[in-house]
């Protein structure tokens, strides 16, 4: 049997299948035809009323990924098609790669309802529905086996953040220094909590180990474009260097452990699958009180200022979750002055001080320190 299936989302890694439960056979999963949101909006499922079944209406109205393939009809995104050279950005694979995922589905693979105008539909996150649709709804089932019919498993910080981080983290350089894209910055659990939730958290949400997990997958995405030629901008190296020294610092604070190694493709990976299992309860404040301690990195001239800067700009992001995550968040609140200031000096990297820098997380760690 052969294994045919559609990537959304194009990520730098490739993910195994899934293996069969209660074998020891890989599952072989041929995927016929890809589905369209309709396909999940039936009265009786997602499309209905009641707790569980009004998720459609709520994606389609407050969801940003449901309006992706409207934003590349606006009179800004014709812009940077003219500066790109591209005619109809609507039609170009240059853009449709994540604003209409469905657009690169092969037309003999394309199901009745797949919709081009859906944007960032269902099956761009929970994968083609046709191998397990009618089964997912059976009780009998447990989660496991409905993942082993081919469903994407969302409830790992690890699963999401590789769902999320090929068009969220690094994207073709000359759509940002010629089109005038924004830059990226991968930060899952921030998008999370951003992302109106069509979803209940079975098992609960650890907003500092997704944060984590995050930073060490977008660590691994970025050295694999910069590796693989993909990305050569102005800044690449500087912004993957200010990534691994962000996943170092945590990680040997945290259960995670240190990283003694570059991020090469499969040990990156392997270190983001690890931290995700093995991140613990207490991990979060050890990791809020390890980074408040980096003053004096920022005033090593041995870093450039451009690795400072980036450095500053992902720190920043990670304190603020960490602090949403603080279960005494009388204490996290004491905090949100320093943390603005720091916002402050770290939202221009043109512009980036060090030195400012520095004595604002200063005050910061004095702010968290004062907290207890």
């Amino acid at each position: 049997m052969r294994i045919v299936k559609i990537l959304f989302v194009a990520s730098s890694f490739c993910w195994p299948l899934p293996d069969l439960v209660g074998t020891e056979e890989s599952v072989e999963l041929v995927v016929s035809k890809v589905l369209g949101n309709q396909s999940c909006a039936t009265s009786g499922c997602h499309g209905g009323s009641g707790p569980l079944h009004g998720t459609m209406a709520k994606f389609n109205r407050e969801d940003p990924h449901a309006r992706s393939f409207a934003t590349l009809a606006t009179p800004r995104s014709a812009r940077m098609g003219e500066a790109l050279g591209i005619a109809d950005v609507t039609a170009s694979p240059s853009c449709t790669a994540c604003h209409a995922p469905a657009a690169v589905v092969p037309a003999v693979m394309r199901g009745e309802d797949l919709r081009v105008a859906e944007g960032v539909g269902c099956a761009s996150c929970h994968d083609s529905s046709d191998t397990w649709l009618r089964s997912h709804t059976r009780p009998d089932l447990d989660h496991a086996q409905k993942v082993a019919a081919g469903m994407r498993d969302l409830r790992p910080a690890y699963a999401r953040a590789n769902a999320c981080v090929a068009c969220h983290q690094v994207i073709a350089p000359n759509l940002v220094y010629t089109g005038r894209h924004p830059r990226l910055i991968f930060e899952l659990d921030g998008m999370i909590a951003a992302e109106p939730p069509h979803w209940r958290e079975v098992q609960g949400w650890d907003g500092a180990k997704a944060w984590f997990v995050g930073q060490a997958v977008a660590w691994r995405e970025a050295a694999v474009a910069r590796n693989a030629g993909r990305d050569d901008s102005v800044g690449a190296a500087e912004r993957e260097r200010a990534l691994a020294w962000l996943v170092r610092r945590t990680g040997g604070a945290t259960s995670a452990g240190r990283v003694d190694f570059d991020a090469k493709s499969a040990e990156a990976d392997a270190y983001a699958r690890k931290a995700g299992e093995s991140w613990q309860a207490a991990d979060g404040e050890k990791a809020l009180r390890e980074l408040a301690t980096c003053a004096g990195e920022f005033r090593d001239s041995k870093v450039t200022r451009l690795e400072q800067a980036y450095r500053a700009e992902r720190l920043v992001l990670g304190l603020d979750r960490l602090l949403a995550a603080w279960p005494e968040r009388v204490r996290a609140a004491a905090c949100g002055s320093a943390l603005t200031q720091l916002f402050s000096a770290a939202q221009s990297v043109p512009d980036f001080s060090p030195e400012e820098f520095a004595a604002q997380l200063d005050g910061f760690e004095i702010a968290l320190t004062e907290s207890k």
